[in-house]
């Protein structure tokens, strides 16, 4: 894994409380949500691809995705090809906003089927890879090419994030609270992750003139960093003075 150096690097004591705090209560429904799927024998791998017949490569889980329409908010899971996932992974949670509901505009012009239908603009936000317990280790962010997301630049992405938060009870309210808990456990990271993405894809057009970076499959991961939740908790506990 070739980590986002900065994303490694955050110093916790300089966050503010209140978002220390918030982090906080989200590391307590991450671990709730964990406690109570493993106390019923599965995981949040399991449940999102319960009764979804065999796991196949790209193939969104479950499929339509999880999407809460109050929020706009919406996630689904996936794996790639063996060859583009790191060591120990299973596949990854996808998280996105369909942003236009708040007023964003996109940063490039979106096709123009999507573009005349606003549900139809998704931003992804954070990926959050996972191993076969369903036990979370890394965060990502990727080219427009792997969601086919809208883009949008970092500033709205970061606007977006405190924004997207799934609440159903189908398919599985544990799942979806898990994945809400843990883009705010690690907002630091993906904060540093997301403004990481656009500096990566600004390099590479650098690099590449007359290319189309965002469709240019030689470039799929952006930004990525290893987590471990424990650690995440440690070290807010630790600028809390808990």
């Amino acid at each position: 894994m070739r980590e986002t150096p900065q994303a490694r690097n955050i110093d916790f004591a300089g966050l503010a409380r209140d978002r220390l705090e918030d982090m906080h209560d989200a590391a307590a429904e991450v671990l709730a949500c964990q406690r109570a799927l493993a106390k019923s024998g599965t995981s949040v791998v399991r449940e999102v691809l319960r009764d979804q017949g065999d796991f196949v490569t790209w193939q969104s889980y479950p499929r339509g995705d999880v999407y809460d329409a109050e929020t706009h908010s919406q996630y689904f899971y996936h794996a790639h090809a063996p060859a583009d996932m790191v060591d120990g992974e299973h596949g990854h949670f996808h998280t996105f906003l369909r942003p236009a509901a708040f007023g964003f505009s996109p940063a490039v012009p979106p096709d123009p089927a999507k573009a005349a239908d606003p549900a139809a603009l998704v931003s992804h936000l954070i990926a959050i890879s996972v191993d076969a317990r369903g036990m979370p280790f890394r965060l990502f962010t990727t080219n427009r090419w792997v969601t086919g997301e809208t883009w949008y630049l970092a500033a709205d992405v970061l606007a977006m994030l405190d924004r997207f938060n799934v609440d159903l009870a189908l398919p599985n309210w544990a799942v979806s609270r898990w994945v809400t808990g843990m883009v705010r456990l690690f907002r630091p990271q993906i904060e540093v992750l997301v403004t990481a993405r656009d500096a990566a894809m600004d390099d590479w057009v650098a690099g590449h003139p007359g290319e189309d970076v965002y469709e240019d499959r030689r470039l799929q991961v952006t930004s990525e960093v290893g987590i471990d939740v424990t650690g995440q908790i440690r070290r807010i506990e630790a600028a809390l003075g808990l």
